[in-house]
C-alpha cells in the first residue's frame, strides 16, 4: 500500500499548526472588528442622546410650559426616530405622564433629562424625560456579524489548509517519503543506488534536490568508509592470525629450549628404567640356563621388564608431546594430576640442585578447561624458575598448591628464596625482562599471554617471610558448567 504524506504525523502536525494559527489569527481579527463595529454603534447611539440633549430638550420643554399635549406627543414620537431609541417617558411635576413606544428587551440603556423652563431670571422645573435605547439590535449585530466573519474565515482557512498540504505533498512531502523509502533500503555491504527525485524536464533546482545530492554524498562517504574499514578489519585479522601463528610458535620454542635444559634430567630419568630392564633381563637369562626352570619367576621377572619399559615409554610419549607443534586444543583436566606430573619432570633438576619440590593435593578434586601442555608449559616454566631461585640456599624449597571457590581456581607457585626487587616486579611479565644471566626473557611473558588466553590472570609478589609467589587465576570449570 503506498503511502501518501497527508497521513504522516508530520502532516498532521503541519494541519493543526496552521488551523491553530489561523483560528487564532481569525479569532483576534474577529474581536477587534467586532469591537470597532461595537464602538461605531455606540458611537451612533451616543450622537442620538446627545440630539436630544441639545435640539429637543428646549422645544419639549416650550410645548410643556404651554400645555400642548398634541405637541408633546408628537416630539416623543419624534425622538423615536433616532437610532436605538425605542421608548419615551415624560413625567411632570403635577405628576402627569407622557409616553411613546414601547420596550421589550432586557438589554436596555436609560437616559434621563430634566425639563426646565427659563423666565426672566427664574428657572422652574417642569419635569423629567426618561429615554430608553434598546442594545437587543447592536448585540444580535455583532453576533450575526461575528457568525458570518468566523464562518467566512474558516471556509478560507479550511481552504488555504487544504492548498498548502496540496503544495507541500507535491513539493516536499512526495519526495520526503521516497527519500525514507531509499534510506530504509540502504545497504552498506553494496555499492548504494543514487537517490533521484521525480522532477520535470524544466524543473528548476530547489532545496529538495540539494538534499538528495547531500545524502547521496553521504551514502558514498559512509560506503567507502565501511569497504575501508572492512579491508583494515580483514587486514588486522590476518595479523592478528599470524601473531598467533607466531605466539604458538613462541611457545613451541620456548618448550624446546625448556626440554633442552632438561635433557640431562630426561637422560638421567630414562636411564633409570633402561638400567633396570637391563638388570631384569640377565636375571631372565640366568633363569632360563638352569637345569630346572622357574617358571613363576621368569614370569614375574618378564612382568618387570614390561613394567620398566612402559615406565620409559611413558617418559618418551610426555617428552613428545610437550615438545611437539600443535593447535592449542582445550579439555576439561583434572588439576592434582596435572601438578604432580609437572612436579615429576622436574623432580631429576630438583634433586641435582638439592631443592624440596612438594605438590600440596587439596581436599577436594578441581577440574578446568585448558590446554594441557600450555597449562603444563606454564607450570614447569615457573617451577624451574623457582628451583633456580632457590638453588644457592642451604634449605631450598618449591611448594605448588591451588585453592578454589565457586568462580576461580587460583594454583600457586611459592619459593623461599631471595624474591625480586620492585623494579623486576613491575616488569616482570613484558618481553626480553630476565633475571637470568643467559636467559632470553620470553618465558614468563608467553606464560602470561597463555594464561590471559585461558580467560584468566597471573601475577606476582614476594612474601613477608622471603622468596617470591606466582599466582595463576584461572575459571572455575565447575561455575562455567552451572552458568551454561
Amino acid at each position: 500500500m503506498k503511502k501518501h504524506y497527508r497521513d504522516s504525523v508530520l502532516a498532521r502536525k503541519i494541519i493543526l499548526g496552521m488551523v491553530l494559527c489561523s483560528s487564532i489569527i481569525t479569532l483576534l481579527l474577529t474581536c477587534a472588528q467586532l469591537y470597532k463595529q461595537y464602538i461605531k454603534d455606540i458611537d451612533q447611539l451616543s450622537q442620538s442622546e446627545q440630539i436630544i440633549r441639545e435640539s429637543m430638550l428646549h422645544s419639549l420643554s416650550e410645548s410643556v410650559w404651554e400645555y400642548d399635549d398634541k405637541l408633546i406627543k408628537l416630539q416623543l414620537k419624534g425622538m423615536l426616530s433616532h437610532p436605538y431609541i425605542e421608548h419615551a417617558t415624560l413625567v411632570l411635576a403635577d405628576g402627569q405622564e407622557y409616553s411613546a413606544g414601547k420596550i421589550n428587551s432586557d438589554f436596555v440603556n436609560t437616559y434621563e433629562f430634566d425639563i426646565n423652563h427659563q423666565q426672566n431670571d427664574n428657572q422652574a422645573l417642569l419635569g423629567s424625560l426618561f429615554v430608553y435605547a434598546d442594545l437587543t439590535e447592536i448585540y444580535e449585530e455583532l453576533v450575526s456579524s461575528a457568525a458570518t466573519t468566523l464562518l467566512a474565515n474558516a471556509i478560507k482557512t479550511f481552504g488555504v489548509v487544504m492548498f498548502m498540504l496540496f503544495l507541500m505533498d507535491r513539493l516536499i512531502g512526495r519526495h520526503l517519503i521516497h527519500t525514507m523509502d531509499y534510506l530504509k533500503a540502504i545497504e552498506t555491504v553494496t555499492e548504494p543506488k543514487t537517490l533521484s527525485l521525480e522532477r520535470p524536464n524544466n524543473h528548476v533546482t530547489d532545496d529538495m534536490d540539494e538534499l538528495a545530492e547531500t545524502i547521496n554524498a553521504m551514502q558514498r562517504r559512509i560506503y567507502e568508509a565501511h569497504q575501508q574499514l572492512m579491508t583494515e578489519m580483514q587486514a588486522r585479522a590476518k595479523l592478528q592470525e599470524q601473531l598467533l601463528d607466531q605466539n604458538q610458535q613462541l611457545a613451541q620454542l620456548d618448550r624446546v629450549f625448556t626440554m633442552g635444559e632438561m635433557a640431562t634430567s630426561l637422560a638421567h630419568e630414562l636411564n633409570q628404567p633402561l638400567a633396570s630392564i637391563t638388570g631384569f633381563a640377565d636375571i631372565c637369562k640366568r633363569l632360563i640356563n638352569q637345569p630346572e626352570i622357574n617358571q613363576p619367576m621368569v614370569e614375574k621377572t618378564l612382568e618387570k621388564v614390561s613394567s620398566e619399559a612402559m615406565r620409559a615409554s611413558e617418559i618418551i610419549r610426555r617428552t613428545r608431546e610437550f615438545v611437539r607443534n600443535r593447535s592449542p586444543q582445550r579439555e576439561s583436566i583434572e588439576l592434582q594430576p596435572l601438578l604432580i606430573e609437572s612436579v615429576s619432570m622436574l623432580q631429576d633438576m630438583a634433586n641435582k640442585k638439592q631443592v624440596s619440590v612438594n605438590c600440596l593435593a587439596a581436599s577436594s578434586a578441581v577440574w578446568v578447561e585448558v590446554d594441557k601442555v600450555q597449562l603444563q608449559q606454564v607450570l614447569i616454566n615457573l617451577v624451574r624458575n623457582a628451583i633456580e631461585a632457590v638453588q644457592s640456599s642451604q634449605k631450598g624449597k618449591v611448594e605448588l598448591a591451588y585453592h578454589h571457590d565457586d568462580s576461580e581456581v587460583a594454583i600457586t607457585v611459592i619459593d623461599n628464596g631471595p624474591g625480586l626487587s620492585q623494579k623486576v616486579l613491575d616488569n616482570l611479565f613484558q618481553p626480553f625482562i630476565t633475571t637470568k644471566e643467559n636467559g632470553m626473557g620470553v618465558g614468563l611473558s608467553i606464560c602470561h599471554s597463555i594464561i590471559e588466553a585461558h580467560g584468566g590472570r597471573m601475577q606476582v609478589e614476594n612474601q613477608d617471610q622471603g622468596g617470591a609467589c606466582f599466582t595463576i587465576v584461572l575459571p572455575n570449570l565447575e561455575q562455567q558448567s552451572g552458568d551454561a
